[in-house]
């Protein structure tokens, strides 16, 4: 679902489309599959997204805003 919903977000964020995709790749890759998985560790453990390879600072951002209209979509927003 992550990479799913990151490809939704380049719909959003199209100057950031390959940054999203390296980052949706790079979550898949370190086991992190589901939107509601990546918005826990980033709000209650962002040190252990950075431990996944290819996150890092930078991405942290990125993910933030990603979770943050995941969270609003969920709220009935319905927009990505």
């Amino acid at each position: 679902m992550v990479k799913q919903y990151f490809a939704v977000c380049e719909l959003v964020f199209p100057a950031q489309r390959a940054e999203l995709r390296r980052i949706a790749l790079a979550l898949c890759r370190g086991g992190v599959e589901r939107m509601e998985e990546l918005c826990r560790l980033y709000a209650q453990t962002p040190e252990r997204l950075m431990e996944i390879r290819s996150i890092g600072a930078k991405s942290l951002p990125v993910i933030a805003e990603v979770c943050r209209r995941y969270q609003r979509m969920g709220e009935g927003d319905g927009k990505p």
